[in-house]
């Protein structure tokens, strides 16, 4: 396997039914099949983006194996938009309303910074599903041609391409008035894939300790097994159901100088999964001691981590500094002649 990656009620008759309205249900399911769209009608090339709500946006794409690929961005609590997870559609519809996850979900993606104002306070987490980042703008736009690209609730568009463009400030505390750091977050989302390219602008002197700059969560049916690309480590976790993490042992895999990482699970293992940033300089070129891991975190998932600083030793980030690092996911379904 390696060798090939690498290249519902019931009425009782005491029960009364308003004719009329079960009409008026059934003319309502109606309109809502004929709004759905069919995988059928969609191109290899081509994604179609759904606006479900005020706080989730659907992207959908066929897989080769002829899967319907659905990617959700969500809003947070606090206001920022993040990746929510990949899933497979198991209804084919668009929008689809049975779903499996394989990877995501309330676990972040994009970066979690562990931060104190000096070093006799305790670190705490800011970004990602922690909190403390507030928005400065949000908007979306055909990757191929730049036009912007607005979405109405409900509405739906197709590109082969598409952007989104996140303008963010990193704070000390639960308010938007103690910022440390200006992020820009510039997403290009196609078929099975998605890239980010992040800058912070550091506005105040700031200590960090162990701090993750691009993660993957995965369920274990997914990602059960990790290889770090460039390197003859290869991870098996426990299968799912299963983790030998607990409050005394991390069970981390891993802790190697990888860009790259590789995985797949046990169901469907010919869906490859790879993870990578493209600098090693975002990761001070893995001088910390976990550097790219990955954490058998609970029985239902495991999640990669690309890390850089030591919680032990206070860096000091100071004001003006700046970093970009580049991040990619994607997904790969291996042709039939190589399962």
């Amino acid at each position: 396997m390696l060798i090939v990656v690498a290249s519902t009620v019931k009425l009782t008759t005491s029960d009364k039914v308003d004719v009329s309205q079960t009409k008026n249900v059934k003319q309502e399911r109606k309109t809502i099949e004929k709004s759905k769209t069919k995988k059928s009608q969609m191109k290899d090339d081509e994604m179609i983006l759904y606006r479900f709500d005020d706080k989730e946006l659907q992207i959908y794409s066929l897989l080769p194996d002829d899967n319907l690929l659905m990617m959700k961005f969500q809003k947070k609590a606090w206001g920022t938009w993040d990746i929510g997870g990949w899933y497979i559609s198991n209804d084919g519809k668009i929008p689809s309303k049975k779903y499996t996850l394989m990877a995501g979900g309330r676990s972040d993606w994009e970066y979690a910074l562990r931060v104190r104002t000096n070093p006799k306070e305790k670190y705490f987490f800011t970004g990602g599903s922690h909190g403390k980042e507030f928005i400065k703008s949000f908007k979306f736009f055909n990757a191929d041609d730049g036009t912007a690209l607005p979405i109405k609730n409900g509405e739906k568009k197709t590109v082969k391409r598409f952007k989104i463009l996140e303008e963010t400030i990193l704070s000390t505390t639960n308010e938007n008035n103690t910022p440390y750091a200006n992020v820009s977050r510039e997403y290009i989302i196609s078929p099975s894939k998605i890239s980010l390219d992040t800058d912070f602008k550091f506005t105040k002197d700031i200590y960090m300790g162990t701090s993750y700059v691009s993660m993957l969560p995965i369920s274990k049916e997914y990602g059960r097994y990790a290889w770090f690309v460039g390197t003859p480590n290869l991870a098996t976790t426990p299968k799912y159901g299963k983790t030998l993490a607990d409050e005394n042992i991390n069970n981390y895999y891993g802790e190697v100088k990888a860009l790259s990482v590789i995985m797949w699970g046990d169901k469907k293992p010919e869906y490859i999964f790879k993870a990578s940033i493209s600098d090693s300089n975002m990761v001070d070129n893995f001088q910390n001691s976990l550097k790219t891991f990955y954490w058998d975190i609970n029985k239902m998932a495991n999640k990669l981590y690309f890390s850089k600083y030591e919680n032990y030793e206070d860096t000091k980030v100071k004001k003006g500094t700046e970093w970009n690092n580049n991040s990619e996911w994607s997904i790969t379904v291996l042709p039939k002649k190589y399962r």
